[in-house]
């Protein structure tokens, strides 16, 4: 008996272990990176896919008389 219960707190005391010296944060197998690396490298792509309006930018109007496109006055 003395045997099994000694069995039985090495498993726990190894899963202890395990759990609490294991990886910090998720890890992304495919990228072999950790997932936190790899978010941040699909945030910086989504941000140079999507620029900042400029606000500087020349807007343009439809002519309500001819249906043409011309530059917008102030």
């Amino acid at each position: 008996m003395k045997i099994v219960w000694i069995g039985i707190v090495l498993l726990v005391s190894t899963v202890a272990v395990g759990v609490g010296c294991g990886p910090k944060e998720k890890y992304c197998y495919d990228e072999k990176l950790p997932c936190s690396k790899v978010q941040a490298a699909i945030d910086m792509d989504a941000a140079y896919e999507a620029p900042p309006p400029d606000a500087d930018a020349e807007q343009t109007c439809i002519s309500q008389s001819t249906g043409e496109t011309i530059p917008c006055s102030g």
